[in-house]
């Protein structure tokens, strides 16, 4: 595909004088015949403005009028959640306001904030601090329709985390440390979950280590016994790196750190735009985005340590966990680091079909044993096979319904190929957030981007990138990505860090493979042999790299 449009190497860039290996991109330039032929980077529709429904009626209330001191100690959720259900009443255009430069505390709740069934208002802070009371979210956001929020920061009171030198090495996994703070427990504290772990302090890589156990060896010096376990592979050489290389263990604060599944939980909404935000310290996962409509907009948004902070974390797994949207979704002027998980995993779930009666069709959501409710009329579902190794093709949703834990479609027309087996996968196409875009940002970490996206004018430092198919999990099979006048920065200069590639072993007996398609790196300063290309993709020259350097 490609080459259909005009592909240039990396010695076509060298002979136009642009220098290889460069740190920057030094200009942009226009990529709008690329944009055309993917179909990518164009806004779909406005987004969220409350003031353009602004009505004469409209209130600004003051979060210290419902009796919030800010002072950073007492508690202010009551009173807060007080001015959010006036809010909710009040005219189109309102807007609730934080004072500037102020620090709420809220200890009570299931949220810091809950932000349910708003439609057309603003919540509005200026260098505002919400303070939270572990083991709460940060936030949720649900049920709303254009509404904005902005100008706040988002951290918790106690840390998720506590930073410790590893003091000695007592052999089969198990290390004694020396914390930064108390770890506020007694005893033995035991692992919550099979997947519990602390990280090695590095900037670079992502460095899991698994923890069966916390026991406590000195209370008063901090000194803790900690069994890790081979959960995550290369426990021993993480445990060198800490012992002889000097790198610290961060590890979780015993019932806090790991129990907190969402910080920010944003789910069933239409046009929502945050921006002017920090998020300072986080749960397992930063943003869960899941069943959202219409625009949903993050601007000059950063996840990063707070100020003060020197420890290499901010959350424990995904920054921007992005599942089941039909929502454009846009980031602008944002960066994040220092989570260990993706930055982004932007896909929907894989459905296998269970049976199949001409355009009738039985799915089964293996990720979770029951029906799939996302799915609706209009939708766009493909369909593959994984041991034929074909592309089966794509069909539109005339009917749906959900019956116990049972889902039916039925297609406008039938797809031959269609066929009751555990190898047929479907994927709703129109539920991974199609047409998404990122500009202007910086991110370090790792990604996943399995739908049409434009990533352009950022800085990306890949730990690990992935654009493809993982079933029986998530999809679709990644097509139409266009990386634009971006600047890619890696680990090391040796391994390769891209990975694109359907993992289709049967493409060459397949009449139309499944495969990964349409992936460009135009004018981006590149290492191309940090990519790694499948055979089927490579076979079908489904990725290029236009004038990049």
């Amino acid at each position: 595909m490609c080459h259909a449009v005009g592909c240039t190497n990396r010695e076509d860039s060298r002979k136009r004088g642009i220098p290889s290996g460069s740190a920057d991109v030094r200009q942009s330039i226009p990529d709008d015949e690329w944009k055309k032929t993917l179909g990518v980077g164009r806004l779909c529709a406005e987004g969220a403005e409350p003031d353009r429904e602004q009505s004469e009626k409209a209130k600004i209330l003051y979060v210290r009028d419902f009796g919030a001191k800010g002072d950073g100690i007492n508690n202010d959720g009551s009173p807060i959640r007080k001015a959010i259900t006036v809010l909710k009443k009040a005219e189109p255009g309102s807007r609730l306001v934080f004072d500037a430069n102020t620090t709420y505390y809220i200890s009570s709740g299931e949220y810091a904030l809950a932000l349910q069934n708003l439609k057309n208002v603003t919540i509005e802070g200026k260098n505002t601090t919400i303070l939270a009371k572990p083991i709460m979210g940060l936030c949720l956001i649900q049920d709303c329709t254009n509404v904005v929020i902005q100008g706040i920061n988002f951290d918790y009171k106690t840390k998720p985390y506590a930073v410790a030198d590893v003091i000695a090495d007592k052999g089969n996994g198990v290390v004694h440390i020396k914390t930064d703070r108390s770890l506020n427990f007694r005893g033995t504290y035991s692992q919550p979950a099979a997947d519990y772990f602390g990280v090695v302090d590095r900037t670079e890589g992502r460095y899991h280590v698994g923890i069966t156990s916390i026991k406590v060896v000195d209370s008063a010096e901090r000194i803790y016994e900690v069994r890790c376990n081979d959960v995550f592979a290369g426990r021993d050489e993480r445990i060198r790196m800490m012992t002889d290389d000097g790198y610290r263990f961060i590890v979780p604060m015993p019932n806090v750190g790991q129990a907190i599944e969402q910080a920010f939980t944003v789910i069933g909404n239409e046009d929502l735009t945050m921006k002017d935000c920090n998020i300072w310290s986080a749960a397992k996962f930063m943003f869960f985005l899941n069943g959202n409509n219409g625009i949903i907009k993050f601007q000059n948004v950063h996840i990063a340590p707070a100020p003060g902070e020197d420890a290499h974390i901010v959350g424990w797994r995904d920054g921007f966990h992005c599942k089941e949207n039909r929502a454009q979704l846009i980031w602008e002027n944002c960066s994040a680091k220092y989570l260990y998980d993706d930055v982004f995993n932007i896909s929907a779930s894989m459905l296998q079909v269970q049976k199949a009666e001409e355009n009738r069709l039985y799915l089964y959501w293996q990720e979770t044993g029951g029906a799939y409710p996302h799915i609706r009329a209009g939708d766009t579902v493909s369909f593959f096979d994984t041991a034929s190794g074909e592309q089966i093709g794509s069909g539109t949703v005339r009917q749906t319904a959900v019956y116990g834990a049972e889902t039916t479609v039925i297609l406008e027309e039938p797809l031959a190929g269609i066929e009751a087996r555990e190898s047929c996968k479907a994927v709703v196409d129109t539920l991974a957030a199609p047409g998404s875009i990122i500009r202007n940002c910086n991110f370090q970490g790792t990604f996943r981007f399995r739908s049409p996206i434009y990533i352009s004018d950022s800085r990306l430092h890949v730990t690990r990138m992935w654009l493809n198919v993982e079933a029986p999990w998530e999809g679709p099979v990644t097509n139409r990505v266009l990386f634009s006048n971006c600047v890619f920065t890696f680990d090391n200069p040796k391994e390769k860090f891209i990975h694109i590639g359907s993992g289709n072993s049967n493409w060459k007996n397949a009449e139309n493979p499944y495969r990964v398609k349409d992936i460009v790196f135009f004018h981006c300063s590149i290492r191309q042999d940090a990519v790694e290309i499948g055979e089927a993709e490579s076979a079908h020259d489904e990725v290029c790299f236009p004038d990049c350097y």
